[in-house]
């Protein structure tokens, strides 16, 4: 009520400042989004994880690692060579891929999903041990058509602990922060 005295008392100002303030938030939000915004990453390959686990595949078949080991890696280029070193589709990013083996390149995965190098993270005792579905962390992936091109989820101590809680496992620190 204060303020609407002082800006009525100003004959004209009011409504420009008004406008004065709009206009600082238009700017502002516009500015600051494009800032914030999560950017999207290309990939080297528009990979397509529907069309790969329509054909059979799992999760593991790709991402070595992900039940033997702590770290699920990304697929090397050997483990494309596997099924593509002789053309299955007239897909451009089959092409792509056969060129890019045939030239001994390497696929050069922006990783999208980081740990904290203070956060120890086994792949093997969720997918093994704990009976975990790669979705409950990772979504939907085997509806995804295209790889994807910003982190969908980042791991919070807080989402950790409420898995854990939910399913009535231990949530000692130590087991995780090291």
């Amino acid at each position: 009520m204060r303020l609407a005295r002082v800006f009525s008392s100003l004959p004209g100002f009011g409504p420009a400042v008004v406008a004065g303030f709009g206009l600082c938030f238009l700017l502002g939000n516009l500015l600051f989004s494009a800032v914030f915004r999560p950017t999207r990453t290309a990939q080297p390959i528009a990979f397509n994880h529907a069309k790969h686990v329509a054909n059979g595949l799992g999760c593991a078949d790709c991402h070595s690692g992900a039940e033997q080991q702590a770290r699920a890696g990304l697929p090397t280029i050997e483990t494309c060579r596997s099924c593509h070193e002789s053309a299955l589709t007239e897909s451009p990013e089959e092409a792509k891929l056969r060129r890019m083996v045939a030239a001994g390149e390497e696929l050069r995965w922006t990783k999208l999903v980081r740990i904290p190098a203070h956060v120890y993270f086994s792949h093997r005792r969720h997918v093994q041990s704990a009976k975990l579905d790669c979705a409950t962390c990772h979504g939907a992936m085997d509806k995804a058509t295209t790889p994807p091109q910003r982190v969908a989820w980042v791991p919070t101590m807080n989402a950790c602990l409420a898995c854990h809680q939910a399913r009535g496992v231990k949530s000692d620190c130590n087991d995780c922060h090291r």
